[in-house]
C-alpha cells in the first residue's frame, strides 16, 4: 500500500526537481547580457575571373554616408575606390545602387558610377522593390556573372539582404568587411552581419568574407 508519507516524499522530490531544473524557456532578451561573443570569422583571399564577376556598389549617397550618420562609411571610401579602380582596369562589371527617392547623382564622387554603369534603385534587397523584380538578376545572368562582390552601407541593410538574396539565387558572393559599414559608432551591427553571413543556413556556403586587399582579379 502506497502510504501517505510516501506520497509526501514523492511530492517533495517533484517540487525539488521543479525548482532545480534548468530554465529552458528563456528568450535571447532574457539572456542578452550572458551571451558569449563567438570568435571572429576567418577572412579568405579570393581570386576572381573579371569576365564572370560583378561588383555591387550599394547606397554610398551623401545623405547617409557622412560623418554625422555613418563615419565608418566615410572611412571605407578610399578602400572601395581602390577596389573599383582595380576592377575597372580589368573590365569587371560595376553596378551602383541607391534607395528611393535618392538620385544616383548623390553618390559620393569617389565611388560614383561612370559612363554606362548600370544603376538599380531599391531598398535593402536590390533584387526586389516591394513585390516587383528590379531586373538585377537578369542583368547579371545576361552578362554571364557567377560571382558578386558586395560593398555598401548599411551592413545590416543593403549588404546583408542583397548578399543573402544573391547567394540564395546561386551566385557566389564575396563581402569585404572593410567595405560594409554600419550606422554611427555602433559596431554590433557589423559584427552581427559578419556572423550571419558565415553561419546562416544554406546561403553561407555561397558567401565568402574577405577584405578589399585580399581580392584579386
Amino acid at each position: 500500500m502506497f502510504r501517505f508519507r510516501d506520497r509526501l516524499a514523492v511530492a517533495a522530490l517533484a517540487a525539488a526537481l521543479v525548482y532545480t531544473a534548468p530554465v529552458t524557456a528563456q528568450t535571447i532578451v532574457d539572456q542578452w547580457s550572458s551571451v558569449k561573443i563567438p570568435p571572429p570569422p576567418e577572412l579568405k583571399p579570393v581570386t576572381l575571373d573579371p569576365k564572370t564577376t560583378a561588383i555591387l556598389v550599394m547606397d554610398f549617397v551623401k545623405q547617409t554616408c557622412n560623418n554625422e550618420r555613418r563615419p565608418r562609411c566615410v572611412a571605407s571610401i578610399p578602400k572601395i575606390e581602390k577596389l573599383i579602380a582595380a576592377a575597372r582596369a580589368q573590365g569587371v562589371m560595376l553596378i551602383s545602387t541607391t534607395v528611393p527617392p535618392v538620385p544616383i547623382a548623390d553618390t559620393l564622387p569617389a565611388v560614383a558610377p561612370k559612363g554606362n554603369d548600370p544603376v538599380v534603385v531599391s531598398f535593402v534587397d536590390k533584387f526586389m522593390l516591394g513585390d516587383k523584380d528590379t531586373g538585377l538578376e537578369k542583368m547579371l545572368k545576361d552578362k554571364g556573372i557567377t560571382s558578386i562582390v558586395a560593398v555598401g552601407t548599411a551592413a545590416h541593410g543593403a549588404v546583408l539582404y542583397t548578399a543573402t538574396a544573391a547567394a540564395s539565387r546561386g551566385f557566389n558572393v564575396i563581402v569585404p568587411v572593410d567595405g560594409m559599414s554600419g550606422d554611427g559608432q555602433v559596431l554590433y551591427d557589423e559584427q552581427a552581419v559578419a556572423f550571419i553571413l558565415t553561419h546562416a543556413p544554406v546561403v553561407s556556403s555561397k558567401l565568402t568574407l574577405t577584405s578589399t586587399d585580399m581580392i584579386k582579379f
